[in-house]
């Protein structure tokens, strides 16, 4: 079955947790022998073509190309390459004065002038291939969505051939489902127009990070009642920090208390304590993260505490909060509060539970 740690885990990795990358390939296409030993004194495997060859030598390996011969034919090869199917988003840089003509949507990602010095040239290829591989590696990851949706359309068939033992799974398989990609689609919304952006890798970083977070409510479903174990939640979250942040950078982390909640409120539940745990995580320079977790008379309530450097004002208005705060008020009728702290931060969510199917608190 795709997944999500399949997909993260499909490749070498370093000791800093991310995937070993190769050295990028680039092709300059006409002579460039000083641009050349430049780019392969910074660690590229550079190979030099003639104008009418280039098309020829672009392959999968080739991951920017940089045309310096002169003419209209270095024009037309960047239009053929950006228009070609197998490398749509392979980056292509011209060194030559920008015309000043209108060439349309199509064109080089960057116009540099021949007398540009090699290191600022190498100093853009590096940006360039960067952007690429974290386009290509979000690429990857809708693909890993779209075989789980596929997946899930076969589990559906399976479920309508078991009859009425399986009809409310198959309702319940929907809408978690939906609900999901609905939250992905609004996170991956919300962080394309936060301000100011973050690095490509840490935009990727939270993103896994968020993704995992909804992918950790598995783990909890209770398998007598279908129910969801908080503290099962918030164990696996605090694990997945770990895994997608690595442990020198993420806090002790203790769960408290246990509490049994139906499966909607448990997957909303799961974005806002992945968001709570992350900003700890991530913000607090805290070395100690404490989950408390209680269920009485009808309601859920869980702590988020943390030893760390606290929050300026207590409606602060910082990413990950508001995500938290918003799931908590609209999709679970609940409240978020900061409340006082000796140190670090507490943040509280009180989360009303419908008594059908009962709420169960662990002993």
């Amino acid at each position: 079955m795709p997944s999500i740690d399949r997909m993260i885990s499909s490749g070498s990795v370093t000791d800093s947790g991310r995937p070993a990358q190769e050295p990028a390939h680039v092709l300059i296409v006409g002579a460039a022998p000083r641009l050349a030993r430049v780019l392969t004194r910074g660690g590229y495997e550079v190979t030099t073509t003639r104008l009418e060859d280039a098309l020829e030598r672009v392959d999968d390996r080739v991951e920017a190309v940089i045309i310096t011969a002169r003419g209209p034919g270095a024009l037309t090869l960047c239009q053929r390459l950006k228009t070609r199917f197998q490398v749509p988003l392979l980056p292509v840089i011209i060194l030559r004065r920008r015309p000043h003509r209108t060439l349309g949507a199509i064109a080089p990602d960057a116009w540099l002038r021949q007398t540009t010095r090699g290191r600022e040239v190498l100093a853009r290829v590096e940006e360039l291939v960067r952007i690429r591989r974290a386009e290509r590696d979000l690429a990857r990851l809708n693909e890993t969505l779209v075989a789980l949706a596929a997946e899930n359309g076969q589990l559906y068939e399976r479920a309508r051939l078991d009859a009425s033992r399986t009809l409310g799974l198959l309702r319940e398989l929907q809408h978690r489902v939906r609900n999901n990609l609905a939250a992905i689609q609004a996170l991956l919304v919300l962080e394309r127009h936060r301000s100011p952006r973050r690095s490509l890798d840490e935009a990727i970083d939270v993103a896994i990070a968020r993704i995992r977070g909804m992918a950790a409510l598995q783990d909890a479903v209770s398998t007598d009642a279908g129910g969801i174990t908080l503290a099962t939640l918030a164990r696996a979250i605090t694990r997945n920090m770990v895994d997608v942040f690595g442990s020198s950078r993420v806090p002790k982390c203790e769960v408290q208390g246990d509490a049994e909640v139906p499966p909607n409120v448990g997957s909303s539940l799961a974005v806002a304590l992945n968001e709570l745990v992350m900003n700890a995580v991530r913000h607090a320079e805290a070395r100690n993260v404490r989950v408390a977790i209680e269920g009485t008379n009808g309601e859920v309530v869980v702590h988020v505490i943390d030893d760390g450097r606290g929050i300026a004002a207590p409606d602060s208005t910082g990413g990950g909060l508001i995500i938290a705060r918003t799931v908590v008020r609209n999709e679970l009728r609940g409240t978020l509060d900061v409340v006082p702290a000796d140190s670090g931060t507490s943040v509280r969510m009180v989360i009303p539970v419908p008594k059908d199917p009962p709420m169960q608190t662990a002993r």
